[in-house]
């Protein structure tokens, strides 16, 4: 048999299977679907989305965040370039490895640089390797917990939907692994103006989710995590006031804490425009009273007509009458 048309040239088929199994290991994973890029000490977004859509869905998510950062910090990415505040993800290597130059040459390279600046990625995809999970991490100076809820009340008032694959989307203000001393260390840390001695009675609750981590037990988790705050909070499972949401995945966990969690439609982008169900029965009800004010009036007004008729016809019987008379 010929060699096969996907066979390199001037190679047989055992020299090829050769150098397949003698593969470099980082060439294997330069495709970042195949590497779970999550670390403990990150914090941004976790946000569910459409199966298959998780790219479309990072996508729409960091268009939306840039754009509400903007509004919530103003100028930031101007604050950075300034600062040299530049994020620890960006190429070190580079610069480690970069010629050396005279001193003239730096300065006209710098001079050009600020000429052309640079912008700073605020929002950056790493990829959990779970179908319809994302994670966006931001950079430091960026609280997720308020621009989630900027973004929601916003949204609320605009009532203008701005994604089409993304569903919640949590703030993920500590994040860390999934062992249940590390998760009650990171919702600590998370509530501790909650935990402050000066903190206001308050009202709490916690939504626990976990995905593919069969070491961590739900009814370990919430227990360990809401033993610290029952000492001076009581717990409202419809309309607490503070909310910890956790969202443990593989050998990460996500935690966030978000202020009137159901009152903001449990930070899901696809029901946020969907109309509230007291508001579909009042409406239903209405429409229920309109069509029998409208049956009713149909009514009176056939009844009207047919008393009309009968008297026009008790006049016509009689004018018959005492015309044959």
């Amino acid at each position: 048999m010929g060699k096969r048309s996907s066979d390199k040239a001037g190679q047989s088929s055992s020299q090829q299977k050769r150098a397949k199994r003698f593969q470099p290991m980082t060439d294997r994973f330069k495709n970042s679907q195949t590497v779970f890029e999550i670390s403990p000490g990150m914090k941004g977004i976790f946000a569910t989305c459409n199966r298959h859509k998780e790219k479309k869905s990072a996508h729409e998510t960091i268009d939306l965040l840039e754009e509400y950062a903007s509004k919530l910090y103003p100028g930031i990415e101007d604050e950075i370039m300034n600062d040299g505040d530049e994020d620890e993800d960006a190429d070190a290597d580079e610069k480690a490895d970069a010629p050396k130059v005279d001193i003239e040459d730096e300065i006209a390279r710098e001079v050009a640089g600020m000429k052309s600046k640079w912008k700073p990625k605020l929002f950056r995809y790493y990829n959990t390797m779970i179908d319809c999970l994302i994670f966006i991490k931001c950079h430091r100076r960026i609280d997720p917990g308020k621009l989630v809820q900027f973004i929601f009340d916003d949204l609320t008032k605009t009532m203008q939907r701005k994604t089409r694959f993304t569903g919640r989307i949590v703030p993920a203000q500590v994040t860390t692994t999934s062992k249940l001393d590390a998760i009650v260390k990171g919702a600590t840390e998370v509530a501790s103006e909650l935990l402050a001695e000066d903190a206001e009675p308050s009202t709490f609750a916690l939504v626990v989710n976990i995905r593919y981590c069969d070491a961590l037990k739900r009814d370990d988790v919430i227990p360990a995590v809401a033993a610290p705050l029952d000492a001076k909070h009581k717990v409202d499972l419809k309309n607490a006031k503070y909310t910890i949401v956790i969202e443990a995945f593989k050998s990460m966990c996500i935690i966030g804490l978000v202020e009137d969690f159901n009152a903001r439609r449990r930070l899901n982008l696809q029901t946020l425009f969907d109309e509230p169900e007291a508001k579909k029965t009042e409406s239903k009800v209405e429409e229920t009273v309109a069509e029998i004010a409208v049956e009713a009036a149909s009514e009176s007004a056939a009844e009207a007509v047919a008393e009309t008729v009968s008297e026009e016809t008790k006049d016509a019987v009689a004018a018959i009458a005492k015309a044959e008379n």
